[in-house]
């Protein structure tokens, strides 16, 4: 169905950021370039689109959003367990370190903390 003389067009999500390529065919391919088709020239795959939002901060470093409770105020992020961890503690507190994290002991209310980026 796809053919190599096909081009993609970009969109970009207005909810998320993500681009999209589309491909539109009608008829016969013009042999004159139209903006769109200059615009398509992009690469492939297109740039990932880098938020600063903690939760997927978290997943990227590979921690499991199911097992903790993420709480924001003033200018520190606090991951706190939602149940007693066991083996995940270890892997879940090596990936916060590589965040920047600390873990804070306090009995029940122990947890982690992350200094907000600015």
């Amino acid at each position: 169905m796809s053919s190599r003389n096909e081009k993609v067009t970009w969109i970009t999500c207005p909810d998320c950021g993500s681009r999209i390529g589309i491909v539109i065919s009608i008829g016969k391919a013009s042999t004159q370039p139209t903006a769109i088709q200059e615009e398509a020239e992009d690469v492939w795959p297109p740039e990932e689109v880098k938020t600063n939002d903690t939760a997927s901060r978290l997943r990227e470093a590979g921690v499991d959003l199911e097992l903790v409770d993420v709480e924001e105020s003033g200018d520190v992020i606090s991951v706190v367990p939602k149940k007693f961890l066991g083996d995940a503690w270890g892997p879940i507190n090596e990936a916060m370190r590589t965040l920047g994290g600390t873990w804070i002991r306090d009995g029940r209310n122990s947890r982690w903390e992350l200094q907000k980026e600015t």
